[in-house]
């Protein structure tokens, strides 16, 4: 019985397996997540900032490792900064990335940039006060 339900769960993993998409992309980041999380890294930023931000966040295609997305000043941020964080998911979602910071995945703040640099990313553009990397 034991061997029959092991074999059971096996043919059942196969056939979810099989299912999945072989390509190894991720599921797409969902518009309400993305805009929190652009809120949550750019709350107090340019609309420059926040088009940088939200095409790092589209370029790398994972909310992973970007604190925004949890940040509780998301909660309370007006309906202004809510549209000009839609604003610039679309733009990212669309190709309309600014041109100088095309390709970055990673963004950090002036006390990211020590980490930066020791793991060998590359410093591309600061705008107001996020630095953008490749």
């Amino acid at each position: 019985m034991k061997r029959a339900w092991l074999l059971s769960a096996l043919v059942v993993q196969a056939l979810a397996c099989s299912a999945a998409p072989t390509s190894g992309l991720r599921p797409p980041i969902s518009d309400r997540d993305a805009v929190r999380a652009i809120i949550g890294e750019g709350a107090n930023q340019s609309d420059d900032a926040l088009a940088g931000i939200a095409s790092a966040i589209h370029n790398r295609g994972t909310l992973h490792g970007v604190y925004g997305l949890a940040n509780p000043i998301v909660d309370t941020a007006s309906d202004a900064l809510w549209a000009r964080a839609r604003r610039a998911w679309n733009l990212a979602k669309t190709g309309g990335d600014p041109e100088d910071i095309r390709g970055c995945k990673f963004f950090g703040c002036p006390s990211d940039v020590p980490w930066f640099h020791k793991h060998g990313f590359t410093a591309v553009k600061t705008i107001g006060e996020i630095t953008f990397y490749k």
